[in-house]
């Protein structure tokens, strides 16, 4: 029988434990590249804040425009939508036809109605269309790489404007939630290479990154990058010249590489094997020896730094809190005396 990989897969409840520290405080360990006392589980641990005031998109789940005045059209059969550009059709034109949102005429504070704070748990909130995204989302993709190439002073000057954009955005958000970190995502590339050249980075979005980075960073909350594709090329830009906190990337990138260079420096989100955690064929014991391999490969016993995260998700319960249990007691006892 195949096995059926979900394009979202469940979210299930998190599990009350008695612990050494909250998962907060083991997660934020590991943001700060020190050893945890268990391998997080990143999601798990964590607390969403959702803001009802942002517009910076559509809800994933039907077609709308944002504040930009940018459609996305919903696809039934991906589950999302995505932006179809119509804001301008070249660069050069986005002085003229790009329209800011007005920011603090927002009422920010509203979001906090109905809002329940978990303090056991790190506080979070993802950041979609990205610096670069959001150029693509203003026009069409296949422009957007031709603007890179025989534009660039214009899409670096465009990326400028949207650094400010982002830092003012995010500033009105931590306003209202204090948030441990944030979620940023940039797609770079394709599951074969890059989008465009290290040195087309350097030139256009090396500096609105970091200065939206450092930014974040100010206010006291941890930045987790997370960029789809083959982006090998940008990690050594993304830790060393950026310094975000955390990589949310694929496995298609060289993981352990990147965690011998750069472990003590940034922690890595990784996902168990979705062949195994959607089989439901799978017995338990192959899933508990893929969680324990994951935390003897992975895990800041055998790591420089943290370690990495897991993301650990499953199409079915039962075996979900069965390898969510195993995690946390393999690694609490591989990690005794870890700590640093």
């Amino acid at each position: 029988m195949a096995v059926k990989i979900p394009a979202m897969s469940p979210t299930w409840p998190g599990v009350e434990r008695e612990s050494p520290i909250s998962p907060r405080e083991n997660l934020m360990l590991a943001l700060d590249h020190k050893k945890p006392i268990w391998m997080p589980n990143l999601y798990a641990d964590s607390q969403m804040a959702i803001s009802r005031c942002n517009r910076d998109g559509v809800p994933k789940d039907r077609d709308g425009y944002d504040w930009f005045g940018t459609y996305y059209a919903y696809s039934p059969t991906v589950g999302l939508n995505q932006p179809a550009g119509g804001v301008f059709d070249e660069v050069t034109e986005w002085r003229e036809k790009v329209k800011w949102p007005d920011l603090q005429a927002i009422d920010w504070k509203s979001d906090l109605e109905g809002f329940k704070r978990d303090e056991r748990k790190a506080l979070y909130m993802r950041f979609s269309n990205g610096i670069f995204e959001r150029l693509h989302a203003f026009e069409d993709f296949e422009q957007a790489m031709v603007d890179l190439i025989t534009e660039p002073d214009e899409c670096r000057a465009l990326f400028e404007r949207l650094a400010d954009y982002k830092i003012e955005l995010f500033n009105c958000l931590r306003d209202v939630f204090p948030l441990d970190y944030i979620v940023a995502a940039d797609d770079y590339g394709t599951a074969r290479g890059p989008f465009f050249s290290t040195e087309l980075f350097e030139e256009t979005l090396l500096e609105p990154t970091r200065r939206f980075v450092k930014a974040v960073q100010a206010r006291g909350t941890k930045f987790i990058a997370h960029s789809c594709g083959k982006v090998d090329a940008f990690i050594p830009y993304l830790v060393e010249d950026i310094g975000v906190d955390g990589l949310e990337i694929q496995d298609i990138n060289d993981i352990p590489a990147i965690m011998e260079k750069y472990g003590d420096r940034v922690l890595v989100e990784i996902k168990a094997d979705p062949y195994i955690v959607h089989d439901d064929e799978a017995d338990a014991e192959k899933m508990l020896s893929h969680i324990r391999d994951i935390v003897d490969r992975y895990g800041a016993a055998n790591n420089p730094g943290s370690g990495a995260a897991l993301n650990l998700q499953s199409s079915f319960k039962d075996k979900y809190y069965l390898m969510e249990e195993e995690l946390y007691r393999y690694s609490l006892e591989k990690y005794k005396g870890e700590q640093k």
